[in-house]
């Protein structure tokens, strides 16, 4: 197994052939994969990574509108497409991943429905997240977020500690950093997680889900449905 939860699901035939193309690499916090309005070259399987997909505007504000770990692969949509990349893809937590050029992978998915299959079903997953994500970010309370973001890394990451800053959270949630401050003081005294300057660990995953806004629910819903993330024993 790989450690990448798209590529263990697959057929291990599927899965076989697709290992041919990829090659391990390691992520640095601050690489950009991905400019944003590129064309996608290179494709990312991360497997303790954590990219961000980030959108900016010419006035130079900017928002965290996906998070990729290790249930999928980075600048899918518009490697799909055949088009020029929406947004930026950065990593936020480095580590290793598996790469392969876009057009290795899309030679492959042309002749392997089943691969085809599971890359359509990823991205409907990603679709129904940035979906999600735009009602959460304009109507829920910054500490529902924060616990909602924190669980979500977690699934994604398979981990259940993060080494960033209050501060680039709250950029990625796009919250002042004072609320997010407050957010992290109101958790920690509730015993749900602990942090030090730059490492956030969740220590009570229950409490904290049910102190998650109800989008946290809803997505792993659909990715369980999906298989883009394993069901526990």
């Amino acid at each position: 197994m790989t450690g990448n939860y798209f590529l263990d699901a697959l057929d291990a035939s599927d899965r076989e052939a697709l290992i041919t193309i990829l090659r391990p690499v390691e992520l640095a916090d601050g690489d950009v994969l991905i400019e944003q309005g590129a064309v996608i070259a290179t494709v990312h399987f991360p497997i303790t990574a954590r990219l961000s997909n980030v959108t900016a505007s010419p006035d130079g504000s900017h928002l965290e509108t996906a998070v990729i770990g290790k249930e999928g692969l980075s600048g899918l949509a518009p490697y799909m497409a055949s088009a020029p990349c929406a947004w930026q893809v950065v990593c936020t937590v480095g580590g290793s991943a598996l790469a392969a050029t876009a057009d290795e992978l899309r030679a492959l998915a042309d002749r392997l429905p089943g691969l085809r299959h599971r890359l359509l079903a990823l991205t409907h997953f990603y679709q129904a997240q940035s979906s999600q994500l735009a009602l959460c970010n304009t109507f829920h309370r910054s500490t529902a977020r924060l616990a909602r973001w924190l669980l979500t890394t977690s699934d994604l990451t398979g981990m259940n500690g993060v080494r960033l800053t209050q501060e680039q959270i709250a950029n990625a949630l796009g919250v002042q950093r004072t609320s997010m401050v407050e957010a992290f003081a109101e958790l920690k005294s509730n015993g749900l997680i602990r942090h030090t300057r730059s490492r956030m660990e969740i220590i009570d995953r229950a409490g904290l889900r049910r102190r998650a806004c109800s989008c946290y629910d809803q997505l792993h819903a659909v990715a369980l449905d999906l298989r883009i993330l394993p069901r526990n024993p």
